[in-house]
């Protein structure tokens, strides 16, 4: 972790940084509760908010993001630049953790009581699955893919949209191809990896979008033993 109290993150540091992402490139400041290094340029009300709900994420998600050296901004505009309520960057085909040098920005909308926590708790998640050996995510992922054999609802509609869209080209695999498998692999790591991180979001913050009503619980039973096997991640 950095000793400094002041960053200073350019294209050296973040060579995955974009023309339309160089936001997140300039000053970051310590904030000394958290040990989160935030944009000169946030708010204070928003660094205290999120140093807040950041102390009472599960530790090793904090961990993580502070293993990382995670980096934070948030924005006034109703998304993020992608088009989210948060996002968290990075480099996320480094095998060198070091080199992901991830940045986590949250819309105004995020920064909401009922949605900080739980979105802190995602984005984090991806952090910590992003450190995880390919071994033990390769056996999560077949775990499960076992896991919804019999189950075709997901824990939250975003999981399913990730989840409908593998099965959906699961369907396709009998026209055979590479481009077809690519397509197929790439879909189902993006919901395995969505699906983990909206499960410790649901587990962690049990009113988390309860709007859906999705009779989420037994599944999230699973889920919580799933995770605690393969990552040791007990929440």
């Amino acid at each position: 972790m950095p000793s400094t109290t002041i960053r200073i993150i350019d294209r050296s540091n973040r060579p995955w940084i974009s023309r339309e992402l160089q936001q997140f490139c300039g000053f970051y400041r310590l904030d000394e509760p958290s040990h989160l290094y935030f944009d000169i340029a946030t708010p204070p009300e928003h660094c205290a908010l999120i140093s807040h709900t950041f102390l009472k994420a599960p530790g090793r998600l904090r961990a993580a993001a502070l293993y990382l050296e995670l980096t934070v901004s948030t924005t006034s505009q109703p998304q993020t630049k992608y088009g989210f309520l948060s996002a968290v960057y990075g480099d996320w085909a480094q095998h060198r953790h070091k080199l992901i040098s991830p940045h986590l920005e949250m819309s105004a909308p995020s920064l909401a009581p009922e949605l900080v926590q739980p979105h802190l708790v995602h984005e984090c998640s991806h952090l910590f699955w992003a450190i995880q050996s390919t071994g033990a995510r390769d056996a999560f992922v077949g775990a499960m893919v076992e896991l919804m054999k019999n189950n075709l609802h997901e824990v939250t509609d975003y999981a399913q949209g990730f989840y409908n869209e593998w099965q959906k080209l699961l369907k396709l695999l009998h026209q055979g191809g590479e481009a077809i498998v690519a397509r197929l692999n790439r879909a189902l790591e993006k919901w395995v990896t969505e699906s983990f991180c909206e499960s410790v979001a649901k587990i962690c913050c049990p009113g988390y979008k309860h709007y859906e009503e999705r009779e989420a619980e037994p599944l999230l039973d699973e889920r919580r033993k799933l995770i605690a096997s393969h990552f040791g991640l007990e929440l």
